[in-house]
């Protein structure tokens, strides 16, 4: 691949298509077979801040803020929120909400988690700024103390998941499992949530089974009773499943599959743009590039070779370099 062409691929910044295709099963089906090309790596809500894990996840936990079909933040877990002050939230936590096992959720719930998602090994440490103070102001009133303003603080509230304490503390999972550790914890392997759905069983790279939780404060708007997802990392693998009947949806769609799906009597591809951008950062720091021919000097430090490279690229070459 020439430079021209990687840089093409690396891209500047730009919206990418999402594909999932999804089969032709009965109305009144209520197991819903699922497969991905990414693993669910770890059942631990802070141990990856990757896009396939916070959606999984996400049917499990609940963040005290979510995002409806528009996505626009609307309540969750807090069922309301103010700044009294600049650099002060005040966050009214939803009464009346268990955790799968049972034990209600309460501030106590919150401070943990804010405390846990801080800590060395979580890689969701930015989704508290630096310096915070949570305060409990009394079972379902939480106070979030900054140290400079943030007016946009809860715009990733919606993947911070709200741990239980009580339930961490008893299975020895009050520190987060790093992604790296080579052995795993309980709260990689097990979930207590307040979702839609629990943890029936979880085994890393093949098979983790969710059951609907009969318990769920709000009203389900399906009827699913369970959800068996498998990884399938090949996508000609995974395509297979899905036109064979093995699965009913399938996420992504390789581009040069699509056509195939479509075509085909029993499955169909959705496709919209997804809120992902990818963008191209050149290396302007160093005083020698790390990978290049060029030796002794960093061509990128001159803001005409920068240019240059962009006005190399359209929109149109681009898309059609990573399709």
């Amino acid at each position: 691949m020439s430079l021209r062409q990687s840089l093409l691929a690396a891209a500047t910044a730009s919206i990418i298509a999402l594909t999932t295709a999804l089969a032709v099963v009965p109305a009144s089906a209520q197991t819903l077979r699922y497969a991905n090309q990414g693993d669910l790596k770890s059942l631990d809500p802070y141990t990856l801040n990757e896009s396939t894990t916070h959606a999984h996840l996400g049917q499990v936990f609940e963040g005290l803020t979510t995002r409806d079909k528009d996505l626009k933040i609307i309540p969750a877990l807090a069922e309301s929120w103010e700044t009294p002050e600049p650099t002060r939230w005040r966050l009214h936590l939803r009464k009346d909400v268990k955790f799968q096992n049972g034990d209600p959720f309460t501030a106590d719930d919150v401070l943990f988690s804010a405390e846990r998602v801080q800590k060395k090994g979580s890689n969701l440490q930015t989704r508290i700024p630096s310096g915070t103070k949570v305060v409990k102001v009394d079972d379902y009133t939480v106070d979030f103390i900054l140290e400079s303003p943030n007016p946009i603080l809860n715009s990733q509230w919606d993947t911070w998941y709200i741990m239980s304490k009580k339930w961490a503390e008893a299975n020895n999972a009050v520190d987060p499992t790093p992604a790296a550790a080579t052995t795993p914890s309980f709260a990689s392997l097990h979930a207590n949530g307040t979702g839609a759905f629990s943890v029936e069983s979880h085994q890393p790279g093949v098979k983790t089974v969710f059951k609907a939780n009969p318990n769920w404060w709000r009203k389900a708007e399906h009827n699913i009773k369970e959800i068996i997802f498998t990884p399938i990392g090949s996508d000609a693998t995974r395509v297979a499943a899905l036109l064979s009947g093995e699965v009913d949806v399938i996420e992504p769609v390789p581009i040069q599959d699509i056509s195939r799906v479509d075509s085909s009597p029993n499955a169909q591809v959705l496709k919209g743009p997804e809120i992902r951008t990818i963008f191209l950062g050149m290396d302007q720091a160093r005083d020698e590039l790390l990978y290049s021919s060029v030796k002794g000097k960093n061509p990128l430090k001159d803001k005409r070779v920068r240019a240059a490279l962009s006005m190399a690229m359209t929109v149109e070459e681009f898309l059609i370099a990573v399709a």
